[in-house]
């Protein structure tokens, strides 16, 4: 499997890597037996990095994932990168929060540093409950100087964010080069991270993220290639929490019918199809997979075999995004 670069990060990683999220769950729901075979399963295929959070089903995907990590060989060791999310109502400072949050995420992960360590919060314009300001993230012994600590004293190698939320206070950060990677949401029912500007386009809009994180040299994973599951099946797990808000799962679905009603089962089934648009966007250093099974596995990596997609396809399918799937 190809590596890249990530970034100013100095790694290389692969093409796709595992996320151990609760959306597909394959590192919190299946028996252990599944989950090593899942790891050897990568391992064989190249993959070379796994992304987990503490808030993955209370801290279950990152205990299970120090488990099969431990029990690997020094030749088939992998990345592990995991996220906190800060609470801006408790008394407790954000120093404290990260520091503590931080260490417990390293003893249930059974390793004494990450290379990577990212902020989970969604950003936002307005401050809340769960998310957190471009003024609360880059104001004085605030999250970002504390972040830069983290990686002082030896914990954390480089340190991101989850590019979720608003647009203009998420790209007021990434231009200030403070983080070293972004998880970015794009797929083909919102490209818009890769846009520099939004033009007609009527649902939650990213435009220019990509850009900018180029300007910084920053790592870009790409997040949520599948949706939640609505571009990998017709099937629906009750998993499908939508990150972006503007249009409802109806109108996604009518997106979806819309793509596969031109592009059939030409260049794979509809998992397939949404992997291999991702890996067509070079701007994506890697894509973040949510699995469920096996078999979901095996699939995304006959995918990456397959390659990117045709120049033809890949302009009519901008084609019909840019019209808003009219």
């Amino acid at each position: 499997m190809k590596k890249n670069k990530l970034g100013r990060t100095g790694l290389e990683v692969s093409q796709v890597i595992l996320g151990g999220g609760w959306v597909g769950g394959i590192f919190i729901d299946p028996k252990y037996e599944v989950m090593e075979r899942a790891i050897e399963i990568s391992i064989k295929s190249g993959i070379n990095w796994i992304d987990t959070a503490e808030s993955y089903s209370d801290g279950k995907s990152e205990n299970n994932i120090g488990d099969l990590l431990n029990s690997l060989s020094n030749e088939d060791r992998i990345y592990v990168s995991s996220k906190a999310r800060l609470d801006p109502t408790s008394s407790e400072t954000f120093e404290s929060q990260l520091d503590r949050k931080l260490d417990n995420s390293l003893k249930r992960l059974k390793i004494d540093k990450l290379e990577l360590y990212q902020l989970h919060n969604k950003i936002t314009f307005e401050e809340s409950s769960e998310t957190l300001t471009s003024k609360q993230i880059l104001k004085t012994r605030s999250v970002c100087e504390i972040m830069q600590k983290l990686k002082e004293d030896g914990r954390v190698d480089n340190i991101g964010l989850t590019a979720l939320g608003d647009t203009k206070p998420i790209r007021d950060i990434i231009k200030t080069g403070y983080f070293d990677t972004a998880q970015i949401y794009y797929n083909l029912l919102n490209p818009t991270a890769y846009f520099d500007e939004k033009g007609i386009w009527n649902d939650h809009d990213f435009s220019g993220l990509i850009t900018d994180c180029l300007k910084q040299e920053m790592g870009i994973m790409g997040i949520r290639i599948f949706a939640a599951g609505l571009l990998a099946t017709d099937v629906r797990h009750g998993r499908e929490i939508p990150v972006t808000h503007v249009i409802n799962i109806s109108e996604e679905e009518r997106r979806v019918k819309k793509i596969f009603e031109i592009v059939g089962d030409a260049y794979g089934n509809m998992a397939q199809f949404a992997l291999r648009y991702g890996l067509s966007n070079e701007s994506l250093h890697c894509i973040v997979l949510g699995l469920a099974t096996l078999d979901h596995l095996e699939n995304s990596i006959q995918a990456v075999e397959m390659g990117t997609l045709p120049d033809d396809v890949l302009e009519e399918i901008s084609e019909l995004q840019k019209s808003n799937f009219v």
